[in-house]
């Protein structure tokens, strides 16, 4: 299995340094340097609003400022990675925010809301209004995450509006098929990961099965916008790993070959509508998958 080459990792880092966001770069520094976390959560804030949620472009494909349920899942997959207190002010901020802003006229958060269509965002972020009651799928994205955070700093939500956010994100993966869409995919196995045993347990074969039909397609899903075996095991330690080992190494073996001339990542995709804006988010995307995948061959053992 190759590793990634000193010379290929140097210039990674030189892309990062020069041409990642803030946020992305203290990051690097703390996993690959010596950068703090006190640093990471100074970045972080820039996004986060008054009311506890985050927004700010901290998810480049959504240029709004407006806090949204989706939006503050971004950031606390950082606290999360970082291993923040649950007695945190930004955490705590946030999961107030989660739990004002469920609906339960939908059964769920609305992901991002009508304002998003005020900023540049991507075609698939365009606003849809919820009739009745939100589908499964978006009923797990972003809600199966972010009930899992809830599960994972418990105690800052009461434990009756727990249970009702539980039952219903576990209402939408009992409904969806085994071959459910892959975004939804990941939020149910972060939900499992986060989530105490008595939830996760029965969670464990379906996500299983549901992962397996993901990444069938292997390479010929990941030239494009696919779903990926890392997606689902970001580390060995990831609850699917050992289900996807085999997997995750081909895909490390592919991303080492798809590193581009000037060290970095770039996205397989575009927003196909408002094209002069689009650029920007291309290169905050290109620090934030180089980030990653430099994350990714360190926890796998590829550095």
């Amino acid at each position: 299995m190759p590793n990634l080459s000193t010379h290929a990792f140097e210039k990674a880092s030189e892309f990062i340094v020069r041409n990642a966001r803030p946020v992305d770069r203290t990051q690097f520094e703390y996993h690959f340097g010596n950068g703090s976390v006190d640093r990471i959560i100074e970045e972080l804030a820039k996004y986060q609003n008054d009311d506890g949620g985050f927004g700010h472009a901290i998810e480049p494909d959504i240029r709004m400022p407006d806090s949204s349920p989706f939006l503050g899942t971004l950031a606390f997959q950082v606290l999360r990675e970082i291993g923040v207190s649950a007695e945190n002010e930004m955490v705590k901020q946030g999961l107030s925010y989660f739990e004002r802003t469920f609906d339960s006229s939908i059964g769920g958060w609305h992901p991002n809301g009508p304002q998003v269509d005020n900023y540049p965002h991507a075609i698939w972020w365009n606003y849809s209004p919820v009739a009745s009651r939100l589908e499964p799928v978006v009923q797990a994205n972003p809600g199966a995450e972010i009930v899992g955070y809830m599960h994972l700093y418990r105690g800052h939500v009461t434990d009756e509006f727990l249970e009702v956010a539980t039952a219903t994100v576990i209402e939408a993966f009992d409904a969806l098929p085994v071959d459910m869409e892959f975004h939804a995919l990941m939020c149910f196995v972060r939900l499992a990961e986060m989530a105490r045993e008595e939830i996760a347990a029965p969670m464990l074969g379906k996500l299983k099965e549901s992962v397996q039909a993901a990444v069938a397609e292997g390479q010929g899903d990941w030239n494009s916008y696919g779903a990926r075996p890392l997606s689902f095991a970001g580390s060995p330690d990831s609850l699917l790993a050992d289900d996807l080992v085999d997997q995750i190494d081909q895909q490390l073996d592919f991303e080492i070959g798809e590193q581009t001339d000037n060290g970095s990542w770039q996205p397989t995709f575009s927003w196909r509508q408002y094209e002069d804006e689009w650029p920007a988010a291309k290169a905050e995307w290109a620090g934030y998958l180089t980030l990653r995948q430099l994350l990714s061959f360190k926890t796998w053992g590829r550095i």
